[in-house]
């Protein structure tokens, strides 16, 4: 009769072996084309969903493997609001409303699978950059106000600087440096709703629904147009800066207590470092 020592030990293996497997077929995937469907929206969506969900579980069961206990009951959900004004205001409304973009595709399954889409992403994104990054970096700075900083600041610098990788998907590097510009501040924002709700799942509908806001209407979207008129640069701008501050606030008052709470939710020892 095997031990819990010795269960636990093949547990810890079977999971070590299917994260393997995950890694090997998420990167598979980037070389492999596979027809999912005919129409090519919808192929590249389900090949997308496919890929990002392979390399999500990875990253979950990481996460359960370093012990971070980011998968309870929601707290302090109320702090998503400002998190979720800034998600839909990733919307065009100036340039949809005046006429400047217009939706191309009048089917439920394109919209349906584009959503599904970037909740996939936005899984898979949470759970390696707020997940299992954001927790690493945690354990390696010293856990009082200055180390507690210096994880956020690191976390988002990291998920900003993560996407200078778009060069080498054919992305001009001058779009590419004002993509990192803001998301190293949209990491912010995604590291503030993890602080405060505990939670990695809430943060990954937050990730989902600024993508979506974002790019339903562009050219990897389901739209054409103008995305960037000076209408929606400005209304953009204005409820951004409002919002930042308020999240910059509420970060720079954290208690004590809060933060320990944070570093056992991260599998940390909350224990002060002097």
């Amino acid at each position: 009769m095997q031990s819990k020592e010795d269960r636990r030990r093949n547990r810890n293996k079977w999971i070590d072996g299917t994260i393997a497997v995950l890694c090997v077929v998420t990167v598979l995937l980037d070389f492999i084309e596979i027809a999912y469907s005919s129409d090519i929206f919808q192929n590249r969506m389900i090949g997308g969903i496919v890929q990002q969900a392979c390399g999500g579980i990875a990253a979950i069961l990481v996460m359960i493997r370093l012990k971070i206990k980011l998968f309870g009951k929601p707290q302090n959900w109320l702090y998503l609001i400002p998190c979720l004004v800034i998600a839909i205001d990733n919307f065009p409304f100036w340039s949809y409303f005046s006429g400047n973009m217009q939706f191309l595709s009048l089917k439920w399954t394109d919209y349906a699978l584009f959503a599904l889409y970037h909740l996939s992403i936005g899984v898979f994104e949470e759970c390696i950059f707020r997940g299992i990054i954001f927790a690493v970096l945690a354990g390696s700075f010293s856990k009082d106000r200055k180390g507690f900083w210096q994880t956020y600041l690191c976390s988002s610098l990291i998920f900003g600087g993560a996407h200078l990788l778009n060069v080498f998907n054919g992305a001009g590097f001058g779009e590419t440096l004002l993509q990192v510009g803001y998301t190293i501040l949209t990491g912010g924002l995604f590291a503030f709703a993890v602080i405060k709700t505990k939670n990695i799942f809430c943060t990954a509908v937050v990730h989902a629904i600024y993508n979506i806001c974002g790019l339903l209407l562009s050219e990897q979207g389901l739209g054409t147009g103008i995305v960037f008129d000076a209408g929606t640069t400005v209304i953009m701008a204005i409820v951004s800066v409002i919002v930042g501050v308020f999240v910059l606030y509420h970060i720079w008052k954290i208690s004590e207590e809060e933060r320990s709470l944070l570093y056992v939710a991260l599998g940390v020892n909350s224990k002060s470092e002097k």
